[in-house]
């Protein structure tokens, strides 16, 4: 986006951190907190050129047999082994100064924030959230869903649950209500073609600029005050950061509308990612039939050819978002065995991670029960609750309704580089040409890769 002297740090946009009397210094207001990604490992050695390799060992060898004495020896066989790729994505973080910003800033008598440091250390804290944000997605960037039969307007209804809401639909999104644009209000329309199979995945180009936020008048949707949406809803709408999604036909290269990192609902289902997104009855069935018109694997494994590639899942009896159900102990054990029998005893899982609420419904379970609950100490400083000998911990990111159970050690970050500011031409600040105006660009390539998809699990569709 070229400079317009509009926008970015501009003074008169940066008035309420110059220094006044009766403000003593600035407070912070965010939660800064990422512990999904504080906790997954990084690797930079097994990526070649824009992607990593990974060889997934998946069959044993069938050259074993028993045979009496004399018996002709059977076949030989092999190990049986496919591979995956995990393409890197591109994260980005920009700050823009003007040069009378920079001078009325730069020290404590002019401000309590130094405009330099004030944008730089909060772009990286700003990016670190986002990506944090996105390692619980999949891929496709989705912040909202809009409530069905609206049209474009700037007051908009936001699905904040996936059952009993007569408003809404049901699908992936419909728990998050307003959450990710309260404190980021921005975002851009992806309007659903009405097909089965959905046939485009249309990327609107007005950011929606939320300037309010109503979380607290309906249990069923969160309301915003946005500037006009000019696009109209259809069934299955959602809002995405602008440019964090392209356009999607069918036509198009599978995958190539994805631009963001993929994340836990990405991997840890037993679908195809282009099951995941499409939306209540008309688009979503359990079975995965009603989809995206060109299909969209994990890391280029389908689950219809190598069946292998799915994670243990436990949804409503009806399927997934048909209904809801509540935490029970005799869930999390069952899933707890599950995982471990596909990991391994003491390999997997070693971390079960959920929303505070769902944390709530747990401890309410085991005070009942009368049974006690220890706490743990992670590296790092995490706290957490123990469960089977493993920290049970909570994201606020986390997906409303759903219980994951992780085997981190088959989760991994890839990535070409860590967060760095680009500087080949020898400086983090680089003149706008034209302006009194510098920018800084903060950037990192990196994505989250699955080395086993069925060590890891879910408990889905539960009450809040």
């Amino acid at each position: 986006m070229a400079y317009t002297g509009t926008i970015g740090g501009i003074l008169s946009n940066y008035e309420q951190v110059l220094k006044t009397f009766y403000l003593p210094a600035i407070q912070e207001q965010l939660n800064q907190q990422t512990p999904l990604a504080d906790l997954i490992e990084t690797n930079e050695k097994d990526v070649s050129g824009k992607n990593a390799t990974i060889l997934c060992h998946y069959g044993r060898s069938g050259g074993t047999f028993a045979r009496a004495d004399g018996g002709a020896f059977g076949d030989a066989d092999r190990q049986k082994f496919q591979t995956a790729t995990v393409p890197m994505k591109y994260q980005y973080g920009r700050v823009v100064f003007s040069g009378p910003t920079i001078a009325a800033t730069r020290d404590e008598k002019g401000s309590y924030a130094r405009v330099i440091d004030t944008e730089i250390t909060g772009i990286v804290k700003d990016l670190q959230q986002e990506v944090n944000r996105q390692l619980w997605g999949c891929g496709m960037g989705v912040l909202a869903r809009w409530e069905t039969g609206a049209t474009s307007a700037t007051s908009v209804t936001l699905s904040k649950l996936y059952r009993g809401n007569a408003i809404g639909g049901d699908g992936f999104g419909s728990t998050f209500g307003a959450k990710y644009l309260k404190e980021n209000g921005h975002g851009v329309a992806v309007v659903v073609t009405s097909a089965n199979p959905m046939t485009a995945m249309t990327v609107a180009t007005t950011d929606i600029a939320v300037s309010a936020v109503n979380d607290t008048a309906s249990t069923l949707v969160d309301t915003i005050t946005c500037t006009a949406t000019a696009v109209s809803n259809a069934s299955g709408t959602w809002f995405v950061r602008p440019g964090n999604m392209v356009t999607a036909t069918s036509a198009s290269v599978a995958g190539a509308w994805r631009l963001e990192m993929m994340g836990l609902r990405g991997i840890v289902t037993n679908s195809d990612i282009d099951h995941i997104v499409p939306f209540d009855a008309t688009y979503y069935d359990s079975a995965g039939t009603n989809m995206f018109v060109v299909p969209d694997p994990l890391q280029g494994l389908t689950t219809g050819t190598y069946s292998w590639w799915k994670a243990q899942v436990s949804t409503h009896a009806s399927g997934r978002y048909q209904g809801q159900r509540a935490l029970t102990l005799d869930l999390m054990q069952e899933m707890f065995d599950n995982v471990e029998t596909a990991a391994g005893k003491d390999y997997g899982p070693n971390v079960i991670f959920t929303t505070k609420a769902i944390r709530r419904k747990y401890l309410t379970l085991m005070q009942a029960d009368r049974r006690n609950v220890n706490t743990m100490t992670l590296d790092g400083g995490w706290k957490a609750l123990d469960y089977n000998g493993i920290p049970l911990m909570v994201d606020d990111d986390a997906i409303d309704g759903e219980m994951y159970f992780l085997t981190t050690k088959d989760l991994q970050i890839y990535r070409m580089s860590d967060y760095e500011w680009m500087q080949k031409d020898g400086a983090v600040l680089s003149r706008i040409t034209g302006y009194d105006a510098y920018e800084a660009v903060l950037y990192r390539y990196a994505e989250l890769g699955c080395v086993r998809r069925n060590s890891h699990g879910v408990i889905a569709d539960l009450s809040y």
